[in-house]
């Protein structure tokens, strides 16, 4: 009786309406035309037929059955309401940066609101991203998030995986620093870390780290 299809998408997103017909029907032949083609085009084939959105609006997809039953020629006219909205998708909140290990999850909005989101990595061996957007920072590199809506909207968003992500620092001696850093902290070393004066721009060699 309906379908909504998404438009304003790089490529014309097209749903699909089922046709039924009593088991006595043979010789089944379907036909489908849309009352707007300007807002929604029409294809029938077999007992499907497939309305593709062309711009925002409303349209009627009216379907013509015939059919035989027995020696007896039957026909049926049935009609559906094709609704075209213009699909819409954005990261609402996305990492920039991640440390190796760490898991931050992406959000999406979307239009319309029932529209299901599916993600994808550009690089499962540098990230992972799950079902629900949560990303799993793997290794080092950079790393593209595609989420697509199944009313044909897509959008990426790009995250850098790094071994180490400094989040503040602060001076507790004249010669010591103490930061917090995500990653694998342990495994820090002293060529890791890059202290420089910002006064006179001097690179300030670092002794030792110690991680709490």
């Amino acid at each position: 009786t309906k379908v909504t299809v998404g438009a304003g998408t790089a490529k014309k997103q097209t749903k699909s309406i089922k046709v039924t017909t009593p088991s006595t029907w043979k010789s089944v032949k379907v036909t489908a035309s849309s009352s707007n083609k300007k807002v929604a085009t029409v294809k029938a084939s077999g007992k499907t037929v497939k309305v593709t959105a062309v711009k925002k609006g409303s349209a009627k997809v009216t379907v013509k059955v015939t059919a035989k039953k027995g020696n007896k020629k039957v026909s049926k006219t049935l009609t559906a309401k094709a609704a075209v909205i213009n699909a819409g998708l954005k990261f609402t909140s996305a990492p920039t940066d991640m440390a190796v290990g760490a898991e931050e999850k992406v959000a999406t909005k979307k239009c319309p609101s029932v529209a299901k989101v599916s993600y994808k990595s550009s690089d499962d061996t540098i990230a992972t991203v799950a079902e629900d957007g949560t990303v799993k920072a793997v290794k080092a590199g950079k790393v593209t998030i595609t989420a697509t809506s199944d009313y044909g909207k897509e959008v990426t968003t790009d995250i850098n995986v790094k071994n180490y992500v400094l989040k503040d620092v602060k001076q507790t001696k004249a010669n010591a620093l103490e930061a917090s850093i995500l990653g694998a902290t342990k495994d820090i070393k002293t060529t890791d870390v890059k202290i420089t004066n910002t006064a006179n721009q001097n690179v300030i060699a670092v002794k030792s780290v110690t991680p709490d």
